[in-house]
């Protein structure tokens, strides 16, 4: 007997809620108890009832079940939907000298078989690669998190969490993911995550038009550069009583151009804070001191020098209305000091706000208000930013995934500048990412990313637009 992937993907989203509900009732105990411990729920993945009322009054041996393929199938599919690796380890040798072989139904067990060896690696790798053809099947979802969960893949788990509670799932069912969100948030260990882009630079200096002129004034000419950007960050929390929280944060970014080093940069921001979360609503308050170095430009030099610092506190909310709706804000302010260019020095807000929105587990959309108000000591340096985000994260058919962002800001600046204009931005962004999701070495996912930008301004050497098409590859430890 030869289940199609079609009929298997059917039986699973119609009895996804019913054999959860199987899990539930003994799994409490083990949630509470490790959310006290080690942050570590274990879900009861024992076959229901009938099935153990079946098995006290039916006995064969494997040499029997062998003659009986049918029966061998109709075992391991709830086997395999209540992750139940018992049985799957007594019945996958029999079904792999099956003649006919339903693939998904045969991977999915070799998956649950690797956990149930405890090679969480092996089972992570498996269910990734079945994941990126499948990623419709919501038990298969559900399991890929749990795994993830087990191999402390902690940011990787709780996105797929995230997503599963978006879906059309009994409040029970809702109940245990925030129980595993809890027990991920309460993980104390540190996070880290790094990336590195290729950057190739047609216009390094952002230069208008060539030729272009305000009187005898021409504007600088363009500047190309090869390189890379780069970021790293890192963050540990310490959990307390009554969800209250503890944190330090270290985030360092930067770019390296090998042929037009003086564009050099590097930034190094130290926080920490004090926090409160649940498995629905996380704020802190962190204040926080940056430090950048920078090698000046087309008047600089190759080596980097310190060149202003940055220090002040960020407050940050997030909370989930519910399974499908995220809103998120973030309060900054912070006093800024240049070591050569005095002019620039002053303080700076910012207010960001995010509303994410989950419709279903393979998809996701946001859109974003943010303001951001920039005091120096010239006021013709001196300027506000109000800026609209919106973005869409899909995932297809054939284990490719995409991410569209579009950004429209308005930036104005206060006073008029040496050329007595009174600098007013209209500025356009978007990019597009894609990259398959079975596709990954070291935990690392390449992905292929094509950004444009537009300045439309009222002052002449403030114009310019660039595309970029570059690779990036990004990492969480």
């Amino acid at each position: 007997m030869k289940l199609t992937k079609t009929l298997l993907a059917l039986l699973l989203g119609v009895v996804f809620s019913a054999v959860v509900q199987a899990e539930i009732a003994q799994s409490k105990n083990d949630l509470t108890h490790d959310r006290l411990q080690v942050a570590a729920p274990k879900l009861n993945e024992q076959v229901p009832n009938v099935a153990k009322e079946e098995k006290s009054t039916l006995s064969v041996t494997k040499e029997q079940l062998a003659q009986y393929p049918d029966l061998i199938v109709r075992g391991m599919v709830p086997a395999v939907l209540q992750n139940n690796g018992e049985v799957v380890e007594l019945l996958l040798p029999l079904y792999q000298n099956l003649p006919e072989k339903d693939p998904v139904l045969f991977e999915w067990a070799k998956a649950i078989y690797a956990r149930r060896q405890g090679d969480t690696g092996q089972a992570v790798q498996r269910y990734r690669s079945l994941f990126s053809q499948h990623s419709d099947i919501l038990p298969l979802r559900y399991q890929l998190a749990q795994v993830l969960f087990l191999n402390n893949d902690n940011e990787a788990a709780k996105d797929q969490f995230q997503k599963l509670r978006a879906e059309n799932i009994s409040p029970e069912m809702v109940a245990v993911i925030d129980e595993y969100l809890s027990a991920l948030n309460k993980r104390n260990q540190w996070k880290v995550n790094g990336g590195v882009s290729y950057l190739n630079e047609s216009n390094i200096n952002n230069a208008p038009k060539a030729g272009t002129k305000i009187g005898n004034w021409r504007a600088w000419e363009k500047e190309s550069a090869q390189g890379f950007s780069y970021y790293l960050n890192a963050e540990k929390k310490w959990s307390w009583a009554n969800n209250l929280y503890t944190k330090l944060q270290f985030e360092g970014q930067g770019q390296y151009f090998w042929n037009n080093k003086k564009y050099n940069e590097f930034t190094f921001r130290i926080a920490a804070g004090l926090g409160y979360q649940t498995a629905r609503f996380d704020t802190s308050l962190s204040p926080f001191t940056e430090k950048r170095w920078y090698g000046g430009g087309s008047s600089g030099s190759d080596a980097l020098k310190h060149y202003a610092k940055n220090s002040g506190a960020r407050l940050e909310i997030n909370y989930w209305l519910n399974e499908k709706w995220q809103i998120s804000t973030a309060l900054e302010y912070g006093e800024q000091r240049y070591d050569w260019r005095k002019h620039l020095n002053g303080n700076n807000y910012l207010w960001s706000n995010t509303l994410f929105y989950i419709p279903k587990s393979g998809q996701y959309w946001l859109a974003g208000i943010d303001y951001n108000r920039e005091n120096t000591r010239d006021r013709d340096n001196a300027y506000q930013r109000k800026n609209i985000r919106l973005g869409w994260g899909q995932e297809w058919p054939f284990g490719i995934s995409s991410r569209v962002n579009l950004a429209y800001a308005r930036r104005t600046y206060k006073d008029i500048d040496f050329f007595q204009i009174r600098q007013k931005n209209d500025e356009y962004f978007t990019s597009v990412t894609l990259w398959h999701r079975d596709v990954y070495f070291w935990g690392i996912t390449p992905k292929l990313k094509w950004s444009y930008q537009k300045i439309s301004s009222n002052h002449p050497f403030y114009r310019y637009d660039k595309n970029r098409l570059y690779l990036e590859m990004s990492k969480t430890f």
